[in-house]
């Protein structure tokens, strides 16, 4: 989801699209401009028809980006980060830092989504009962009474009570404060996000075996709610074994550096063939510049690792790639998925004293979670 191209920020929200968004941008706009509108308004120049469905698709994007952002400014009221809001082939993900701290935030922030594609969907829908006692023409009154149909179809989909679905969301801040248990909570909602997920799936093979092919977005759409189901479980128990767990105690010590002034020749020579790490800080004089990994060397062309050095195509030190070391694990996790590709150096009073990697949350989830099981044993 982090792969995209990034296209500016809006209440200093970072906004990406995702490559995938490509995909469905292209497909609604041919399915706009190639079917639904020359069947409501025949008769128009076949370049009319595809301007209004870049217009429209565009539009209709904007909307899911209005939804996104309701979600992230609620979130943000409320002090929580935001790390961004990216547009992907399903509609939009705004990327939290961490979780709601309660229940009634919960349902804030969810509730937000569903009920500003609603009051779009209105404001469409009035505009084109406004356009159509004024006599506008079809080029106009189509594309809006679209948008205001698509958003109210948006709106009412999101209440649908599957987790992660807004209005599962919803359902699981409703459990969450009846129980006080967000682990139990989630449990609940995610099941009916199963459930809802695989009732998708059922219509969309039904769809497909009785000649509709169209259903058939109703298998990848319910799969990848069921996978998004499982894993936001998932996370929430992941979450509750990492609590108290800082970054130094899941970092690996003092790892190798590598000098930026020797070639990508020597670097996987020397270095990435030696060992099993594909990643190391790069340092000069002691001094940390960045961190290179081997996927990075293997963008390079062969025939450049001669001449290439580790400083040419490092990643430079930022504060995404940084962590203190007394840091809370469960905080920093956000950023090391989404901002840090994986890695993060861990640095103290500017001094380079771990690195922290995926493998190493692996490792300290599991050892969490067998000292968490044992103790549920001997209690």
């Amino acid at each position: 989801m982090g792969d995209g191209i990034k296209i500016g920020r809006i209440f200093d929200i970072e906004i990406t699209l995702n490559y995938s968004w490509f995909i469905i941008f292209a497909l609604v706009t041919w399915g706009l401009s190639a079917v639904l509108f020359p069947q409501a308004a025949p008769g128009i120049a076949t370049g009319v028809y595809i301007t209004m469905g870049v217009i429209t698709s565009l539009l209709f994007f904007g909307s899911v980006l209005f939804h996104e952002l309701m979600h992230s400014i609620v979130a943000k009221s409320y002090g929580l980060p935001i790390e961004g809001i990216t547009l992907l082939i399903f509609g939009g993900v705004s990327q939290l830092s961490d979780e709601p701290q309660n229940p009634g935030v919960e349902f804030r922030m969810a509730i937000a989504g569903p009920l500003s594609s609603l009051f779009l969907g209105g404001v469409f829908v009035s505009i084109f009962f406004i356009g159509q006692s004024a006599g506008s023409s079809p080029i106009f009154l189509v594309p809006v009474l679209w948008l205001g149909y698509i958003n109210i179809v948006l709106g009412l989909f999101n209440l649908l009570p599957g987790f992660p679905l807004d209005g599962g969301r919803v359902l699981r801040a409703a459990v969450w404060h009846f129980t006080g248990n967000l682990r139990r909570a989630t449990g609940i909602a995610a099941g009916f996000g199963k459930g809802l997920a695989y009732t998708l799936i059922f219509l969309g093979i039904f769809g497909v075996v009785s000649g509709n092919i169209g259903l058939l977005w109703f298998i990848f759409l319910g799969w990848i709610l069921l996978q998004s189901a499982e894993s936001g479980y998932k996370q929430v128990v992941y979450r509750e074994a990492l609590e108290g767990v800082t970054v130094g105690d899941a970092m690996t010590q003092n790892p190798q550096t590598i000098n930026s002034y020797i070639t990508l020749d020597d670097a996987v020579r020397d270095y990435f063939t030696q060992h099993a790490w594909v990643a190391y800080p790069v340092s000069d004089n002691d001094d940390v510049l960045g961190i290179i990994t081997f996927n990075s060397v293997k963008g390079v062309p062969r025939e450049s690792w001669a001449y290439k050095l580790v400083r040419d195509i490092m990643r430079p030190l930022s504060l995404d790639i940084i962590a203190q070391p007394e840091a809370q694990l469960t905080e920093i996790l956000p950023k090391l998925q989404t901002k840090a590709d994986g890695r993060m150096l861990v640095m103290k009073g500017g001094r380079l004293v771990g690195i922290l990697t995926v493998a190493d949350v692996t490792r300290a989830l599991m050892r969490q979670m067998q000292y968490k099981q044992e103790e549920r044993r001997a209690g």
